[in-house]
């Protein structure tokens, strides 16, 4: 797949309206404003384009400093040779009149671009052509550059309208970089083209190109990934280097300082340059300052300036300026953790050494910046220095943020033998509990980690300290523990408040897998995260309030909402674990909503950003989320390298408990597609029963079971015995529909239907209505099943890659409704009447009738009011 060689004009569909409605209404020509690269010839181009496919002739007139010397040399393209004449007057009366020859009794739309470059004529000219109503202007004007008084005139007093056109904003910025390469861009590219661009078009569109050029944008599981930050294209550096000409070196000093350091405080930078540098850049548009006081901070006025100035920087100035800003950085009585950041980069860069503290510091804070690597560079550099357990400890997260859990694991065990206190047992063993539970899939080591930590100290509280890794541990081995050790923990009055951060999220765990969800939701969604979500127990805490909710069908509305928000949240807070988490359940969701193209591109969102941190093993189950969509989309080539994907994540330790449900369902629909239906049964109804202790997992799997083909006569007592241990509304549906499906009930099925339509699983919702089409026809009720089996198309996601279940001995032609036949329903379910409708189509009222009698006998209706 290659990205195509044009696009479409993106997010500028008002301007475009206003421009059309401004020809329509007798307007003499509008002037769009804008700062160079936001789209104004763009826009001109598409009126254009639209005003041809109104059979307007059109012409194009580009000004260009250089043709500024000549008489109408900016009209070259569309004025004949034989237009001449040495007096003005007369040369302006000519190609007046040859324009409107080249109309030939049509109306006449000419852009002008750039026109603060017009020569004195050729301005005057475009003035006349829009006041004498010859020509339609639509004129683009540099904001901030000088402009010939003739189009000055055209909006202060011919009353053209003038468009200001501005930056887009972010989501405009990620449309025109999917509208470039054709297709979904992964959110981590789009945070790199949002804030390297600002929002500038023509940058936009430069760094896609160069990205796509360079090897750096690539299409991987049919989403566009960045692998790379890409240099500088040449095209683009020239645009940027054109903007900062004709510099004074003191300007050229501020720019540098504030390439490499910003933001910088005002004080700072005057302090180093002098004021009117700064006040010069501010003037020209380079440098911005915000607010008044003199701790303002200063930054340059596009984030492209400091990529160009740094890529040219002789490396010995480079490093004389970095040390210049640490020494004023080091002169300050303290330092943030940002600060602290910066100066470490400046010094590291300056190829400087730095104190133990100043790199442990450091390495925090890049960690907690969603900067491991560099985190990981600090923390080696103090680890060896002697640095000692908190190096150690700052080294092995950096890893594990990373996903390098075998890196990670080696550091641990190897400063296992340097912890002094219970405050490094506990942050050591909690880095473990990630590593070598989640990451490495090790959970047996851990326990006997676990129990060998219990004898580091005699004293009774240190054992107390570790029951919550230990619990944890075991609640998540293996499902269905039951809640009385967590619930005994928590029942202490005294209990110290992050002991019961950590117990908490045990406890819901504990509450879901045994079936009472509906306190289990309760508390995960009170105990929820808000981001930054910056340890392992939030992240457990935000994973199972959504996979309750996927679970228990409760609060559909509100996990897509907060998911949504999350995703664009940790995209921007580099929070790779969140990011993947959110647009993983945002594709559950699509999926259980049968929207499965939607799905399959949040799927491949989710194992971009896990790739590159997966605290809790999501990305196995991730890859079978992708094969089971790919299956039901019938894409078998998809589907089985997305399961064999999966397996190889898994490797020899198989999947941990709470993987096995999601692994199951793939492997099984796997052999479905590839027709072995009783295999793909019996692997489903085995899971379940190995998953017993779960019953809301049990019963999402005998479902599945039934939905493989299985006989609702023989699952529906077992789905109403789980329902009876299970709370969950889901599961509750489940039984429901496998007990009208065993009974052929149809009005019973249509109920259902309707409430998985309320719960938001919508797919189910569609199948189940189609079962109560079958259970009609089956009763002799032809027209409910026609009913029936059109409200399983309303339910059926159309275009989105699945595909709508026949109704096994009803005629698909006999309920299909025709193009025609559906608009007629259309207009009549709008309350329109058959002459007013026969009226708008120009039909005979008879047609309109006997149209609208064969789409309700299609539809099982006899009154028009229940169309």
């Amino acid at each position: 797949m290659n990205p195509p060689s044009s696009w479409p004009l993106v997010a500028r569909a008002v301007e475009l309206e206003q421009i059309a409605a401004a020809r329509a209404n007798g307007h003499v020509g509008v002037v769009i404003h804008g700062l160079a690269g936001v789209g104004k010839s763009r826009l001109a181009r598409e009126a254009l384009a639209r005003a041809e496919r109104d059979h307007v002739v059109t012409g194009w007139v580009q000004a260009t400093r250089s043709a500024a010397g000549v008489a109408l040399g900016a009209f070259a393209a569309v004025l004949p040779p034989e237009v001449r004449s040495d007096d003005p007057f007369e040369l302006l009366q000519r190609s007046i009149q040859a324009l409107r020859e080249r109309a030939g009794g049509r109306p006449l739309v000419l852009a002008v671009d750039d026109a603060q470059w017009l020569d004195p004529v050729s301005a005057t000219l475009a003035l006349q052509l829009a006041m004498t109503a010859t020509a339609f202007v639509v004129a683009t004007v540099r904001t901030g550059e000088a402009c010939p008084d003739a189009i000055v005139s055209l909006w202060k007093d011919a009353g053209a309208p003038r468009l200001e056109l501005g930056l887009l904003s972010g989501p405009e910025t990620e449309m025109l970089a999917e509208a470039i390469v054709g297709g979904p861009v992964e959110r981590e590219a789009r945070r790199w083209i949002c804030e390297t661009s600002g929002g500038n078009a023509l940058y936009v569109r430069e760094l896609v190109r160069g990205a796509l050029a360079g090897g750096a944008l690539k299409l991987v599981g049919g989403l566009w990934r960045l692998s790379e930050r890409p240099p500088m294209s040449a095209s683009l550096t020239e645009l940027i280097t054109a903007r900062m000409a004709d510099l004074t070196r003191d300007q050229q000093h501020a720019l540098e300082l504030l390439a490499l350091g910003e933001p910088l405080r005002a004080t700072d930078i005057v302090a180093m340059t002098g004021s009117e540098p700064l006040t010069s850049l501010q003037e020209r548009g380079l440098a911005s300052v915000e607010g008044l006081a003199a701790d303002a901070e200063v930054r340059l006025s596009h984030p492209l300036y400091g990529e160009v100035i740094r890529a040219a920087l002789p490396s010995l100035r480079a490093r004389e300026l970095r040390l210049a800003l640490a020494e004023r950085m080091q002169a300050r009585a303290s330092l943030g953790s940002e600060e602290t950041l910066r100066l470490a980069r400046w010094l590291t860069d300056a190829g400087e050494t730095m104190s133990i503290d100043l790199m442990i510091s450091a390495a925090r804070a890049a960690s907690l910046a969603g900067d491991p690597g560099f985190g990981a560079a600090l923390a080696s550099q103090a680890l060896e220095a002697g640095g000692g357990i908190d190096a150690a400890l700052l080294l092995a997260r950096a890893h594990a943020v990373q996903s390098r859990f075998e890196e990670a694991e080696a550091v641990l065990t190897a400063a296992e033998g340097n912890i002094l206190t219970p405050r490094q047992a506990l942050e050591y063993l909690e880095q473990q509990s990630e590593v070598l539970h989640w990451g490495l899939g090790r959970p047996s080591d851990l326990r006997q980690l676990l129990t060998r930590a219990a004898n580091w100290w005699a004293d009774p509280a240190w054992r107390e300290r570790l029951e919550p890794l230990r619990l944890r541990l075991v609640s998540f081995e293996r499902l269905g523990v039951g809640v009385e050790p967590s619930m005994e923990i928590l029942s202490n009055a005294d209990l110290e408040p992050a002991v019961r951060r950590e117990v908490e999220p045990v406890h819901v765990a504990n509450l879901f897998y045994s079936g009472r969800t509906r306190e289990a939701h309760e508390l995960a969604g009170r105990i929820r995260p808000e981001l930054p979500v910056r340890n392992l127990g939030d992240a457990i805490a935000l994973s199972l309030w959504s996979r309750i909710a996927l679970e228990d069908g409760e609060g559909w509305s509100e996990l897509e909402g907060w998911m949504a928000s999350a995703l664009e949240s940790a995209v921007r807070l580099v929070e790779h674990a969140t990011a993947g988490q959110a647009a993983y359940s945002l594709a559950c969701l699509r999926v259980l909503a049968g929207r499965y193209l939607d799905a399959a591109a949040l799927l491949a969102e989710a194992e971009a950003q896990l790739e590159r941190h997966d605290p809790l093993a999501l990305l196995a189950v991730v890859n079978a989320q992708q094969s089971c969509v790919a299956g039901f989309m019938g894409e078998r080539t998809a589907m089985s390298a997305a399961l064999e994907q999966c397996h190889a994540r898994l490797a020899a330790q198989g999947p941990l408990a709470h993987q096995l449900p999601y692994v199951a369902r793939a492997d099984a629909w796997a052999a479905y597609a590839d027709g072995e239906h009783q295999r793909a049964r019996r692997l489903l109804l085995d899971a379940a029963h190995d998953l017993s202790a779960s019953p809301v997992h049990a019963a999402g799997l005998t479902y599945e079971a039934m939905r493989a083909g299985a006989d609702p006569r023989r699952l529906a007592q077992v789905l109403e015995r789980l329902h009876e241990r299970c709370d969950a509304r889901l599961v509750a549906a489940y039984a429901r529909h496998a007990a009208a499906r065993a009974a052929r009930d149809g009005p019973e099925l249509l109920t259902t239907a309707e409430e998985m339509a309320q719960i938001g699983a919508l797919r189910y919702a569609t199948e189940a209505a189609v079962h109560a089409a079958e259970a009609f026809l089956g009763a002799g009720r032809q027209d409910s099943a026609r009913r029936a089996a059109g409200r399983s198309r309303e339910l059926f996601a159309d275009d989105q890659g699945g595909t709508l279940p026949p109704v096994e001995g009803l005629d698909q032609a006999a309920i299909d409704l025709t193009a025609r036949e559906a608009q007629l329903v259309q207009m009549a379910a709008q309350g329109l009447t058959n002459a007013q409708i026969a009226e708008r189509l120009v039909l005979s009222v008879r047609t309109v009738e006997s149209h609208l009698y064969r789409a309700m006998q299609k539809l099982g209706v006899s009154d028009r009011h229940d169309l």
